[in-house]
């Protein structure tokens, strides 16, 4: 009877120890930057082509003023960065605007540095209360308003409703079960100390770097940046600066109205493929009119088309 080859085990051993190899060299080459070809050079250098790096932003600089000016030039704070070079644009920087519900974004990211520092699990689960309830924000079908009292939510439920679905229920139940502390490490570590006034506005610039913070994970760590990301990209609502950015493209944001200040803001991260960048736009309108809300919801389509098609097109 013949003989099974020992050459094939022999092989297939062969072939995973090259495998594997492969696998140590690439690991390796990513944690010890050193062993690159240039140690001095930021790694990502070598998973980014050249072509993705933009550094002029001139024409765009030029375009987003120029319609700002045409919309009302004191009436708009905004900041675009390409993140791949941090080249930005700043229009406005130091105007600042009611917030409404951007600040969503750092609570959500107090809320899970508790979780990430063991505090607080996301299978944890905190109480309604009465004066948690508030029936005027919420984009989801089921907000937590309508739940009866002393109803226990887990804490990823409620970062979900807060991020997703801008609840502002689910805000007021984070909120009241934080301290002072929780909520001051956020601006320490950020550097975000003028993120806020007193009366609570604030700048599209300053807020941009929450943004950064999430992208970089120089805040959390990659998941809990990657949790509140995805829950950001999953956010129902389509107005303002999502509808310029084409469908298919992942857009990471967070909007906000405040009625009464008549301030509307949009904000997130645009994953353009190799080329992504951030975007903050506040707006004051005049009035509260039909007509000037057509207007403001125009202004933020036009802006984010235009920041969109010229990163994506350009050369």
């Amino acid at each position: 009877m013949k003989q099974p080859s020992r050459s094939i085990p022999i092989l297939i051993l062969s072939n995973l120890v090259l495998l594997g190899a492969l696998i140590f060299v690439c690991v390796f080459c990513i944690n010890h930057p050193h062993s690159s070809k240039y140690p001095l050079v930021d790694i990502t250098r070598d998973f980014i082509p050249q072509e993705d790096f933009i550094i002029n932003i001139q024409p765009l600089r030029e375009q987003v003023r120029e319609m700002i000016d045409q919309y009302g030039a004191n009436r708009v704070s905004a900041y675009i960065e390409f993140l791949n070079t941090g080249s930005n644009i700043a229009v406005n920087p130091d105007l600042k605007l009611w917030s409404a519900s951007l600040g969503k974004v750092p609570l959500g990211m107090t809320v899970m540095k508790k979780v990430e520092n063991g505090l607080w699990d996301l299978n944890s689960e905190l109480v309604l209360f009465e004066g948690d309830r508030d029936p005027l924000s919420s984009d989801a079908t089921d907000p937590l308003f309508r739940y009866p009292i002393g109803t226990r939510f887990t804490i990823e439920k409620l970062m979900e409703y807060l991020l997703t679905y801008s609840d502002n229920t689910a805000g007021q139940i984070l909120t009241r079960n934080l301290s002072q502390d929780d909520t001051q490490l956020i601006i320490e570590d950020t550097g975000a100390e003028e993120l806020f006034t007193e009366e609570g506005k604030m700048s599209s610039k300053e807020y941009a770097r929450l943004y950064r913070a999430l992208y970089t994970s120089s805040f959390l760590n990659r998941d809990g940046s990657q949790k509140i990301l995805d829950w950001l990209a999953n956010a129902s609502f389509r107005k303002y600066l999502s509808t310029g950015i084409p469908e298919g493209i992942s857009f990471a944001h967070k909007y906000g109205e405040n009625r009464t200040d008549l301030v509307i803001a949009d904000s997130g991260i645009v994953y353009l493929p190799n080329r992504p960048f951030l975007m903050v736009v506040m707006v004051q309108k005049l009035d509260d009119s039909a007509a000037e809300d057509i207007k403001a919801r125009a202004f933020m389509h036009d802006i984010a088309e235009t920041t969109y098609n010229y990163f994506a097109n350009y050369q």
